[in-house]
């Protein structure tokens, strides 16, 4: 089984607020992941498409990136 995280656990290992990578979600720039137990299940897979979409948006300066990679 793929390992899978919280929106919040996401946002914590991209040193990032929750709500930033909530937004890419409920904005339609990301597909929603599915749901276990009423929370995102968010592959470890998705992350660099997290990553690309903070980026794109002036949430994530390219420091941080490296910092999370």
């Amino acid at each position: 089984m793929s390992q899978r995280f919280t929106t919040r656990e996401v946002a914590e290992i991209l040193g990032v607020e929750t709500w930033r990578v909530r937004r890419l979600f409920e904005s339609g720039v990301l597909q929603e992941p599915t749901r276990f137990a009423g929370k995102r299940a968010i592959p470890a897979a998705l992350i660099p498409r997290i990553v690309d979409a903070l980026r794109s948006r002036g949430w994530l300066a390219e420091s941080e990136v490296a910092r999370a990679e």
